[in-house]
Formats: C-alpha cells, structure tokens, sequence
C-alpha cells in the first residue's frame, strides 16, 4: 500500500470515531427529549454522519495531499528534469456539469513525456495533471521524478486553479471543523473560532506548498 492509502485508512478512522461521538450526542439529546428512534432510524442516522463525517474531511485532507503536499514534497526531494511532450493519454470518466444533471462522458488528457534520466537513460511517463484539450507535442516542461514513482510530478503551476483548490480546500476544513466539534462541550463561537483558524490555517499550509513548487520551477 502506498502513503497515500495508508493516510486514506487514517482519515477513514479518523472520520469514522469523529462520527461515531456525534451520533453518541444526537442520541443523548433525543433520549433526553424522550425522542428513542426505531434500529432502522439510529442506522440510517449513523450511515447519514459518517458519510458528512468523511466527505469534508476527505476533501479536506486527501484532496490537499494529492494536490499540494505530495507535488510539494516531490519537488523539493526528487531530481528535476526538463521533458518534452512526445504524446498523451486519453481516458474517458462520468462527469456531471451541474449537481442536478446526469453523468456523461467526459474525454481527459494526460501528457505523456520523455526525458533523460542522471544515467543518461530515455524514460516515457505520464504527467500528473489532466487536460481537456490534447497536449501540444513538442512542448518543453520542468519536471521531477524518481524511478519508483508512476506518474511525472509537472512543476507548472496553474494559478487560477491552485487559487481555487486552497480556497476549496479551506472552506471543506473549515466545515469539517465545525462538524467534528459538535460532540464537544465548547459553545457555538468557541467552535466557530477554531473552525475559521482550521480553514485558514489549511489555506496557509496549502500556499507554502504552492511557494516551494514556484520556487523549485
């Protein structure tokens, strides 16, 4: 299993203990109401919070990882290298264009580029980022690499869409802040407080990694 899986498996349990106290709560307010659901109910109210649990901190944490982190930790520790786009890869995936739509299919680009390794080796890759349009061959690109790795970690930075991923990524943490905070007994603008430092705190960690791709391009 790779870190990111081993990570994955963390936040799952992570989310799923967060989950498990704030049905404890739901359910001592209801007994205290005289309000006792039915198995079913309990279970559905179980199933409802660990998925809400898991979406925000998944998008939170996992998203961060594969978008900032790792990009950031591979730029800084792996070799670099200048490669050229000699192809692509071309997948289809189901897409939605609004939340309420039906999936279609949806064609995705991965640049496939060839560079010379320290031991004067060709080696021919994918890159780790997508387009929606075919890669221009021919087009020169910083990037890193190690043998053991599947993909290239491109060292180009999209602005608008690293602006939008911390941003994203910020408001999920705050949420999953927020949500977990609730099986605790601080009060409602205590929680607040440490959930707007979570999404700003995240935000910031997020920026820095973006700085050390800039600053390794």
């Amino acid at each position: 299993m790779t870190f990111l899986g081993y990570f994955a498996v963390v936040v799952v349990i992570c989310s799923l203990y967060i989950a498990y106290r704030i049905f404890l709560k739901i359910s001592e307010k209801n007994n205290d109401s005289g309000k006792k659901g039915s198995l079913v109910e309990k279970a559905f109210l179980v199933f409802f919070i660990s998925l809400l649990v898991l979406s925000v901190n998944a998008i939170a944490l996992i998203l961060s990882y594969t978008f900032f982190w790792e990009k950031a930790y591979r730029a800084v520790n792996e070799p670099q290298y200048e490669a050229v786009v000699v192809g692509y890869q071309k997948e289809i995936i189901k897409a939605k264009n609004f939340p309420t739509s039906a999936y279609t299919d949806k064609v995705i680009f991965f640049p496939k580029v060839e560079y010379t390794d320290r031991h004067g080796k060709k080696v021919v890759k994918t890159l780790d980022i997508t387009s929606d349009t075919p890669p221009d061959t021919g087009k020169k690109l910083k990037v890193t690499d190690q043998k053991n790795q599947k993909n290239t970690n491109a060292l180009e930075l999209d602005w608008i869409m690293f602006a939008a991923g911390c941003i994203f990524t910020g408001v999920a943490a705050f949420f999953a802040a927020l949500i977990g905070t609730y099986a605790t007994p601080y009060p409602m603008r205590k929680r607040l407080m440490w959930s707007i430092s979570s999404g700003i705190g995240l935000i910031l960690i997020n920026i820095f990694c973006v700085l050390f791709i800039y600053l390794k391009s």
